[in-house]
């Protein structure tokens, strides 16, 4: 765009809104929506997308404080549920640090905030992962099977040799990292939800038979559809 800007007849403020969007999308945004699919990135990313957009403020101060403003409610992977995935990644030289950070706690669901408020979000910048942690953390990590402790008797060198470590790994590869079409899913979703049902009882039923009904009819075949309807009569 910022090529041909030549190309067209636009005024100096087109011209230096243009310079400032190209500006922004190179240095920040672009680089960003490059790394994000990667989910044990996602923590890390997330950190050092906050610490460019803050030495970005140096360029445009007005551009930096609505993009910071604007990251502050997408912050998931910097949640305490999330925050765990950066074990699994390459990018992070001292995962050994959350390893002691999630074995100092026991594991729990107490904390499930994922969203920082604006208060806390210079506090966010400037902490490293492991100070992230919570029992949330390691409860989250032993849902798959994994408690922790296992990594604090293995060197970090030699967690990939380890059959869980890599059976773990490959879920965390597999994980679709959330982004504003999933969020407009849930959000769309929720609604709908909310439409049929407001209590909480109801809608875990609803969930259920809904996907008793995917698992008897995967499909929309005739065949599916009459090989169910016959189990049906037969009940």
């Amino acid at each position: 765009m910022y090529l041909f800007r030549n190309e067209f007849k636009l005024t100096a403020t087109e011209t230096k809104s243009l310079t400032e969007f190209c500006l922004f999308a190179t240095h920040i945004y672009v680089p960003a929506w490059m790394l994000c699919p990667i989910p044990s990135d996602a923590p890390v990313n997330d950190l050092q997308l906050l610490s460019r957009i803050e030495q970005y403020s140096e360029i445009n101060k007005n551009v930096a404080s609505a993009a910071t403003k604007k990251l502050k409610n997408h912050l998931w992977y910097l949640g305490t549920e999330m925050v765990w995935l950066s074990l699994f990644s390459n990018k992070v030289a001292n995962a050994e640090l959350i390893v002691e950070a999630m074995t100092a706690v026991d594991s729990d669901w107490s904390v499930r905030g994922v969203k920082y408020p604006a208060t806390e979000l210079e506090q966010v910048k400037s902490k490293p992962l492991h100070d992230l942690v919570s029992g949330t953390s390691r409860a989250a990590l032993l849902s798959l099977g994994m408690d922790v402790a296992i990594l604090r008797e293995t060197e970090p060198d030699s967690w990939n040799d380890l059959p869980l470590f890599q059976k773990v790994a490959n879920v965390v590869k597999s994980l679709k990292v959330v982004n504003d079409t999933a969020e407009r899913t849930v959000a769309l979703m929720t609604n709908f939800n909310q439409s049929i049902t407001k209590n909480e009882t109801e809608l875990q039923k609803l969930i259920q038979v809904v996907e008793d009904n995917r698992t008897r009819i995967p499909d929309s075949s005739k065949r599916t559809l009459a090989s169910a309807q016959a189990a049906a009569a037969v009940f």
